[in-house]
């Protein structure tokens, strides 16, 4: 686990840590007419069976592996790993020259696959490529691809990064963020004002009606969100605009992260209540 998410946790719970009747856990919630309600019980309450079902669905949260349900570790590795490849997919076009132009020479998708696959051939003492960065072989890259290893840089020239799934991306998390308008979008979205603004860019971005989109310094740009929002729920790295990479590496993944973060700090804390009361009540949570 993080260690600073750990030393969070830890000291969170150190305050509470003889306190049992403050440990609550709270059921799903549920649709009851035109409200949503939400059992909760005292852990300190629970039966040894309910405090085991309690903990293993708290594992479940966490490490449950069906991609249809992915736990929040596994969340968070598959979000790592799209990071990574949009990295990869702008690393190729800084070298083709069309991310971070200059005056540099354009080097090919194909032949930039040549090169490493020679340099892997002439280094068979490498038990391990993954554990090399591409730097040993391209000097001067931005600090941005200095992580990049050579496997994950040829699978993108032979186009082998696959597709990114937008699953996690929900309109809700997305939008959630807000708008926040360069000078150049305030004069094309021709309002008086950011609440106008905000009203025609949800009239273009085809938004519903009900969403309450808000005006936040900490917002995506109009074009980001509007970038974002139009990515198909699959599409390869390789087919998707330098906007969208961009964005999704710098800012919406990233900001992703830190909510899943936040979900296995909460299941951890959960955890360990448990087990905190498990223990007083000599309860084993591993018996069976």
């Amino acid at each position: 686990m993080n260690t600073v998410l750990g030393d969070a946790l830890q000291e969170a719970l150190k305050t509470k840590k003889n306190d049992f009747s403050s440990f609550v856990w709270k059921g799903e919630k549920r649709k009851e007419g035109d409200k949503y309600v939400q059992d909760s019980i005292r852990i300190i309450d629970m039966t040894p069976s309910q405090l085991k079902k309690c903990y293993e669905h708290c594992e479940k949260m966490l490490h449950n592996d069906d991609p249809k349900n992915l736990g929040r570790y596994n969340v968070l590795d598959e979000v790592t790993e799209q990071i990574n490849k949009c990295n990869v997919e702008l690393l190729l076009r800084y070298f083709e020259n069309s991310y971070l132009k200059d005056n540099r020479d354009d080097i090919r998708r194909r032949s930039l696959w040549v090169s490493l696959r020679q340099f892997m051939a002439n280094n068979p003492e490498v038990s391990d490529w993954k554990v090399i960065p591409i730097t040993q072989i391209a000097t001067n890259l931005p600090s941005e691809f200095h992580d990049i290893n050579i496997p994950d840089a040829m699978d993108g020239c032979i186009d082998y990064l696959g597709a990114f799934n937008k699953q996690h991306l929900t309109m809700t998390f997305i939008t959630k963020m807000g708008l926040w308008f360069t000078k150049a979008e305030e004069n094309e979205l021709k309002g008086n004002s950011n609440a106008e603004r905000l009203k025609i860019a949800k009239e273009k971005l085809h938004l519903p009606e009900k969403l309450n989109l808000k005006f936040s310094e900490k917002g995506l740009s109009y074009h980001e969100m509007r970038a974002i929002l139009i990515l198909p729920k699959k599409q390869k790295y390789s087919d998707m605009t330098t906007e969208q990479l961009v964005t999704l590496r710098n800012k919406v993944l990233l900001r992703f992260q830190r909510e899943v973060d936040g979900h296995i700090y909460s299941w951890r804390k959960l955890q360990k209540q448990i087990e905190i009361v498990a223990k007083n009540k000599g309860v084993d949570l591993n018996d069976n």
